[in-house]
Order: C-alpha cells, then structure tokens, then sequence
C-alpha cells in the first residue's frame, strides 16, 4: 500500500453516500465513502470494481451533491477500492473543497 507519506494532499475522513456507476457497463454501486482529498476518495465496498475502471461518481453530503468522473486505482473485497478523480466541474471542485475545509477547520 502507499505510504501516507508520499500522498500529494492527506486524506481526510469523510464518509458520506456515493453512488459510483461502471461508465461501461452502466453497473453501479450504492454505498459509502471512507476518505476524501481534492483528488479521489475511497469507497468502503465489498464488491469493487476492477483497477481502472472508468467511473461516475454521484457524492451526497448533508444536502449538497456533486458530480465527478473517475477511475478505479484498486479495488480489493477487503478494503474497498480507491477512485482517483479524472474530472471535476469547477463548481462541484470548489463545493468539494469547502467540505474538505470543513473537515480541517477547527469548530
């Protein structure tokens, strides 16, 4: 596995409601995120998708959504699979953001 170390930005944890869907085959997953950076999250599954696999991602935290394309990095059954983001729309990048500032910023 990567060591935190070598990161480009930390992880965060963030779990929330994320329906990722197979850009291919159209087969999609409802499930629950684990950990997010402006750059991907890993998604808590036991039936992930395959290493590079294209994706959606349709990400619900409290009431705001936001939209991205991905691709599978791994998928294991026993730690779910980590989707690096391939496109973010600016609006959905900056909403995305502000959760992560949220998660970093003292209350």
């Amino acid at each position: 596995m990567e060591n935190e170390n070598t990161r480009r930005v930390p992880r965060h944890t963030l779990v929330v409601d994320v329906v990722v869907t197979d850009m291919q085959s159209g087969i999609h997953i409802s499930e629950r995120t684990k950990d997010f950076n402006r750059y991907g999250c890993g998604v808590s599954t036991a039936t992930p998708f395959p290493a590079g696999t294209r994706v959606t991602l349709k990400v619900t935290y409290g009431q705001q959504k936001i939209t991205a394309f991905g691709k599978v990095i791994y998928g294991r059954r026993d730690i779910g699979m980590g989707i690096v983001f391939t496109t973010v729309e600016p609006e959905d990048q900056r909403l995305l953001e502000t959760w992560i500032a949220e998660l970093v910023s003292p209350q």
